[in-house]
């Protein structure tokens, strides 16, 4: 029996797709390691979507490398189909692009056949499955290289995405995360988004559902409308990108700030304790310090549960590498300064707004010093004492002390 081990770069897509390779190997009799023990083959799925993604790429081939000098490194992913057949990659033994990705467990298996092919177990690592429902993306947002490397659009079917969520809920998992590069324009056979999460709901008993980014015009009443079942996690992710309409229309981002602000207030008209976390770009070509002094503006009023910032990175080909307004490096580092202090404050500030409330948590793992971990329903990271372990249990907790990076509870309400 060979050992492999499976490592993600990247987007919770990715992740989808790695947790769906693990499954196929188990299946083949392929014994799945973590990236530190000892492996004979190692696969790497990566991400692209910034300069710093494909560095870390080539970093992560590099200790693999390290740590075993004589194994089989295949590297996958968006970072080896924006490479193509010009990426330099020394450490890798094979490449697959995106395409070839969904083939690779027979590649592997072409290279190292084995002799006994009866299923191994599957053992997964996580309290949450990430199941991919739609793949590919033909928006062309200007900085964006995701169209050029997941280009093929296609969508699961709704019986299919059930039986598999059926078969996680019956390995224990408490919940399932909908993914893909763009779930708000599932369709299939009939179905958009809000008729296969309303057969989820109705076909499915698993405890909780949470759906993954979505665009402003994606949102619809008939969608929202949905979450009277508290099944459903009370957690939007809609990237922002920027707060300036200039900036947007040079983005060929498909909303208005209007547009933006009129879904995040009918969201929490419909869902009173939702948590809407958002993404933004730093530093677009083209931005002033007025548009920037828009997009930290709206950052410190909207009420956000938490930002994600991140510093513009050109990614050759797209339209935004042709723009010649650039801005500089130390302005967009400066920028990124006062972003990342605003998105920690409105992080803080949603977890006070929390603080003695009692909320399900969903716990995960054991820290260092002793706590565990675990996520409420609104995505709020919640640290715990216990004497025994409660990995993939949800416990109803009051929260107490507000961190960093989330909120101690003092107490265990009940058991769920």
């Amino acid at each position: 029996m060979f050992n492999i081990a499976l490592d993600t770069l990247g987007c919770k897509l990715n992740q989808a797709e790695t947790e769906a390779m693990g499954r196929e190997f188990a299946q083949a009799g392929y014994h799945l390691v973590s990236p530190q023990d000892n492996w004979d083959i190692y696969i790497l799925n990566t991400c692209t979507v910034t300069h710093v993604a494909d560095r870390k790429a080539r970093y992560q081939m590099r200790i693999a490398r390290r740590h075993n000098p004589s194994g089989f490194i295949c590297l996958t992913g968006c970072y080896a189909e924006n490479g193509g057949n010009e990426i330099s990659c020394p450490d890798a033994n094979l490449i697959l692009d995106n395409r070839q990705k969904t083939d690779i467990v027979n590649n592997i298996i072409r290279l190292f056949p084995l002799e006994n092919s009866a299923s191994a177990l599957y053992e997964k690592g996580r309290t949450r499955s990430f199941i991919k429902i739609q793949d590919g993306c033909d928006n062309f947002c200007t900085y964006c290289i995701v169209p050029f490397v997941r280009r093929y659009k296609n969508c699961r079917g709704v019986d299919d995405i059930i039986s598999e969520i059926n078969l996680r809920q019956a390995e224990g998992y408490q919940e399932i995360v909908l993914t893909g590069t763009e779930i708000g324009e599932y369709t299939s056979s009939g179905f958009n988004l809000a008729g296969l999460i309303e057969a989820i709901l109705e076909r499915t008993r698993i405890p909780r559902l949470r759906l993954s980014s979505l665009q402003p015009n994606e949102i619809t009443l008939p969608l929202l409308a949905l979450w009277k079942n508290r099944r459903l996690c009370n957690h939007f992710h809609m990237a922002l990108q920027s707060g300036s309409d200039r900036i947007l229309g040079l983005m060929n981002r498909p909303y208005s700030m209007a547009d933006y602000t009129r879904t995040l207030e009918a969201i929490r008209r419909q869902i009173p304790d939702v948590a809407v976390t958002t993404d933004m770009i730093v530093g677009f070509p083209g931005e002033t310090d007025e548009d920037f002094a828009c997009s930290l503006k709206y950052v410190e009023q909207a009420g956000f549960a938490r930002v994600h910032p991140f510093p513009y990175s050109e990614r050759p080909g797209t339209m935004a590498s042709q723009l010649t307004d650039k801005v500089d490096p130390v302005v967009i580092k400066t920028r990124l300064s006062g972003m990342m202090l605003a998105a920690k404050n409105a992080s803080l500030e949603y977890c006070r707004q929390s603080r003695d409330l009692e909320k399900e948590v969903l716990w995960e793992n054991k820290m260092k010093d002793g706590l565990w971990f675990g996520y409420t329903p609104d995505y709020i990271r919640v640290y715990g004492k216990f004497t025994e372990k409660p990995t993939n249990t949800i416990s109803r907790v009051k929260l107490a002390k507000v961190y960093a990076d989330g909120v101690l509870s003092s107490e265990i309400a009940s058991q769920v």
